[in-house]
């Protein structure tokens, strides 16, 4: 599993869309959707409502998106501690 899956997912879970999320991601949309097929393939569950539009999480992918937002923010805290542990060394 990438952290870039997370951070797609997170995307489309916000703008309910896989071609402005993959816009916004910079990236092709079909390449977009294969990072997410790949982030369900790794839960070993589907995440995402392909039926519905605009798209809906599926209640799988609702548990990911609450997790992946802690999930991301604490390693982004973990990033600025290093930092700033170097800088004071």
């Amino acid at each position: 599993m990438e952290t870039k899956w997370l951070e797609d997912f997170v995307s489309l879970a916000e703008t309910r869309s896989f071609s402005r999320s993959a816009q916004l991601r910079h990236v092709t949309q079909p390449a977009f959707s294969r990072r997410i097929q790949s982030l369900e393939a790794w839960a070993g569950t589907d995440l995402v409502d392909r039926s519905s539009y605009p798209t809906q999480l599926t209640p799988a992918g609702q548990i990911l998106y609450a997790q992946a937002l802690g999930f991301l923010q604490a390693l982004q805290n973990m990033r600025v501690l290093l930092r700033d542990q170097d800088a004071a060394s």
